[in-house]
């Protein structure tokens, strides 16, 4: 996984005017094999359960167990030569998220899907962070084998805000520090929009979503990170 920040002096339609701090990364998968033996390897170690409050670890164990059987079972055992959609949007997910730990320093979430109540198909953000600047960043993770989804992970983020992001803060609580639940009483926060990449430029993708009309509401909020996934 080859990860490439992209300066903002590269892009020419910066939105003006707000003090969000915007970041956008460029990932590019070469064998999405060994990322998703990676990702196998990460959501079926539950050695964070044990750092955890007592009742957290009880909720946890539950929740994860179900997830991590379906993910492994009944999505990665049947990948055969090509990526398919259902395990497309966890390479996604994964990938972002390594990305932002890796370029940025973020404090990593386990992933929404092992946190939630359902099993697969959760409604609500697909995977979730914590800043240096100890903002809890929420992310949502869009793919697709043909197109470059970045409108409708960004549509989704506008459609969240306000609704499920506050709706997902009992869960994630174990997981904040002090700071960052101050920042959430005082609603600073931030978000990610993750998609996966199939257009020739990445420029061009990425100045199409800083001036498409959900960035002026999402640029009301702290940070916002672009993270554009190709698989080669």
């Amino acid at each position: 996984m080859d990860i490439n920040k992209i300066e903002n002096t590269s892009l020419n339609k910066l939105p003006k005017g707000s003090s969000c701090q915007i970041n956008c990364i460029h990932i590019k998968i070469k064998d999405f094999r060994p990322i998703v033996e990676e990702f196998e390897k990460n959501i079926s170690d539950t050695t964070w359960i044990n750092k955890l409050d007592e009742i957290s670890q009880i909720t946890f164990k539950a929740t994860s167990k179900k997830t991590i059987d379906k993910i492994v079972n009944e999505i990665i055992a049947k990948i055969s030569s090509n990526v398919n959609t259902d395990i497309g949007e966890f390479i996604v997910s994964y990938a972002a998220q390594k990305a932002l730990e890796i370029e940025h320093s973020h404090k990593l979430i386990p992933l929404a899907e092992l946190l939630k109540e359902k099993v697969t198909g959760n409604p609500g953000f697909d995977f979730h962070s914590v800043s240096t600047n100890s903002y809890l960043i929420f992310g949502e993770a869009k793919f697709s084998l043909e197109s470059t989804p970045r409108a409708r992970a960004l549509d989704q983020i506008v459609d969240f805000i306000g609704d499920r992001d506050s709706s997902e803060l009992l869960w994630l609580l174990p997981f904040l520090d002090a700071a960052t639940k101050q920042n959430i009483i005082e609603n600073k926060k931030g978000y990610t929009a993750a998609f996966s990449h199939n257009n020739d430029n990445i420029i061009n993708t990425l100045n199409n979503a800083l001036e498409s009309a959900p960035i002026s509401e999402i640029i009301k909020y702290n940070e916002l990170y672009l993270i554009a996934v190709e698989l080669c």
